[in-house]
């Protein structure tokens, strides 16, 4: 069943902001291990890229990019395009064209669960793009899909609205619902790790700030000192 969902619960545009100043890593550290960081084979376009913005979530079928067209007329200044695709990787579902009129609609940036194409060309206009690879095969135009549904991207489930954070490193989600707090422990953790620098720099080892001889402890780890002789 398809279905284009044109009212999108969006998050304050002033969190939205906010979390463009966080690393995707702390982004991930915050919100711990519960599947909040799409996979590591979605990588960027190109070095040096930075990207935060709501999502305008797309299920599109493998190989036809007919329903990403139609999303990039429905995306807000600041919005990011998540894609899923199936991950398919045989089809460019977008290019260098797709990507210049999202950037001159101030489209935020594209993540695909797919390949995209000329990926020279998107990395010289630094248009911030994710995807699997690229391919340079056209796309086809024969299924609707579907806009603003629940989707897979990454491994992570991603819901329209949701902040997406996307760095160097890699890719984090945010859950609408949740971005007030999230973005307050990340602050509070960007604050701790000041902290822990300027003790590194006197000398301090991250093993005994972070009490790490506990979880030795714990596991019942015998250091030389304990062995019996």
């Amino acid at each position: 069943m398809h279905a284009i969902e044109h009212d999108v619960e969006r998050p304050d545009r002033d969190v939205v902001s906010a979390f463009e100043e966080i690393p995707s890593t702390i982004v991930s550290d915050v919100t711990g291990n519960i599947g909040l960081s799409m996979d590591s084979g979605l990588r960027p376009a190109y070095d040096d890229i930075e990207m935060a913005g709501s999502a305008i979530t797309v299920n599109a079928s493998p190989g036809d990019n007919l329903i990403i067209h139609k999303a990039i007329t429905l995306a807000e200044p600041g919005d990011v395009l998540v894609i899923d695709s199936e991950g398919f990787t045989e089809t460019g579902h977008f290019g260098e064209l797709m990507c210049k009129s999202c950037q001159v609609n101030g489209i935020g940036g594209i993540v695909i669960d797919g390949a995209y194409r000329d990926s020279r060309e998107i990395a010289e206009m630094e248009f911030p793009v994710y995807g699997r690879g690229t391919h340079p095969r056209g796309p086809l135009k024969q299924d609707p899909g579907s806009i603003n549904v629940p989707i897979s991207c990454g491994g992570v489930t991603v819901e329209p609205g949701d902040i997406v954070v996307g760095d160097d490193d890699g890719l984090a989600v945010v859950p609408r619902a949740s971005a007030d707090e999230i973005l307050e422990r990340a602050y509070d953790k960007l604050e701790s790790e000041d902290d822990v620098r300027e003790e590194l720099v006197e000398g301090e080892y991250l093993f005994e700030l972070n009490n790490y001889d506990k979880l030795f402890e714990e596991m019942d780890v015998v250091g030389p000192e304990d062995s019996i002789q």
